[in-house]
């Protein structure tokens, strides 16, 4: 399993509940407003050709030609990955849109006699962008929808068609322009609200799966991903190693020193935790005065050679600042690995088991296979360097 595929697992797991896939996403919007373009088409069937509306079958199967083409031609965008290559238009929403105005032009120059209906279509256009496009965005393509109109009266005019340019002016375009100009404005507003809901569901998620005292993973958060990241391991094959501390003595702490200093010494020490790690790995606190540590594609000897690391800089750190009058505090340190114990609750309960051991033996020492009577917990000045 490689590190992106382990900070992807991050991501997803801290991710606010209800979000979706952006790709799928776009893919929905891209097939409803095909299917939108194709509703117009369909219910025209019975009309076409007989004499009731001037749309004869040529144009009828050109305009269907139009609308297959352009939107296969957003299909292989999304398909293809170059849609991430428009940094101006993160949510394919505005490359659409224009599609959408150039189609409706189309009908306008196949269909004058009903292009005021056309043009009505465009504000439907413009709800797909509701919530994500800004007031700019949508005056630039209302504006582009306007021209392309007058442009499109203008060939028609020049082909010989009627067309009355005060009437279009008059009575056409201004109530478009103003009609649009308040949609920007609503949909400007339903942009903001949403960026801050998702804000405030970003929040509430980082609060649900992080401890407010030390700003790391809280227990939620560290046994989902551990059993997440188990069930990769499972199927990939590779190991980890999860590594519980506990505090020694920290009740001591709390009673010689109150719980204001407590709670200093714990954040120091979730500090040297959190620094000691790689990104991919994952530090949390569990409750109280215990951590855990899941370290990815780790076995047990090089988890001995962090956890060791871990020990050490806490032993060896002065938590004077924090208000502790002894200045040093120690830890004790279990670890497993999942290529041992097979299961997520077995590593646990393995790590908790060699926690104890530590504490047996005399604390501030790292046990490995201690608790199956290997060889015994080492304490810090014990260790290799």
């Amino acid at each position: 399993m490689t590190t992106i595929e382990t900070g992807a697992a991050h991501a997803e797991l801290g991710a606010a509940p209800g979000t979706k896939d952006p790709r799928s996403v776009k893919r929905q919007g891209v097939l409803l407003a095909a299917a939108g373009f194709m509703i117009p088409f369909i219910t025209a069937l019975p009309f076409v050709g007989g004499g009731v509306t001037p749309v004869t079958w040529g144009e009828w199967l050109f305009a269907l030609s139009t609308v297959l083409l352009m939107w296969s031609l957003m299909w292989c965008i999304l398909l293809l990955g170059w849609d991430t290559r428009l940094h101006f238009d993160p949510h394919f929403l505005l490359v659409p849109a224009a599609a959408c105005a150039v189609l409706l032009c189309v009908f306008v120059y196949l269909f004058p006699e009903v292009r005021l209906g056309v043009l009505q279509g465009w504000y439907v256009v413009l709800l797909f962008g509701a919530g994500s496009s800004s007031f700019r965005e949508v005056l630039a393509l209302n504006a582009l929808m306007a021209g392309g109109y007058v442009g499109t009266m203008g060939i028609l005019a020049a082909q010989g068609e009627p067309v009355s340019w005060p009437f279009e002016f008059g009575i056409v375009i201004p109530p478009f322009l103003l009609f649009t100009f308040f949609c920007a404005t609503v949909l400007e507003r339903l942009r903001r609200e949403k960026s801050e809901m998702k804000a405030l569901r970003n929040q509430l998620s980082h609060l649900a799966r992080t401890d407010q005292l030390t700003d790391l993973p809280n227990r939620r958060h560290f046994d989902e991903y551990l059993q997440h990241h188990s069930a990769l391991c499972s199927r990939s094959g590779a190991t980890y190693a999860v590594g519980l501390i506990d505090i020694d003595h920290f009740k001591v702490i709390n009673d010689s020193s109150g719980h204001g200093v407590g709670d200093r010494v714990l954040v120091e020490v979730a500090n040297i935790i959190r620094s000691q790690l790689r990104q991919s790995d994952l530090g949390a606190r569990l409750g109280g005065d215990e951590f855990a540590v899941l370290m990815v594609e780790t076995n047990l000897a090089d988890a001995g050679v962090v956890l060791t690391r871990i020990l050490r800089s806490i032993a060896s750190h002065d938590f004077s600042a924090s208000g502790f009058r002894n200045r040093q505090v120690t830890v004790s340190i279990g670890v497993a690995d999942y290529e041992s114990e097979k299961t997520p609750s077995d590593v646990l309960r393995r790590a908790d088991a060699e926690l104890y051991a530590a504490k047996r033996e005399g604390r501030n020492r790292l046990a490995v296979g201690a608790s199956r009577g290997l060889p015994r917990a080492q304490a810090s000045e014990e260790l290799p360097p």
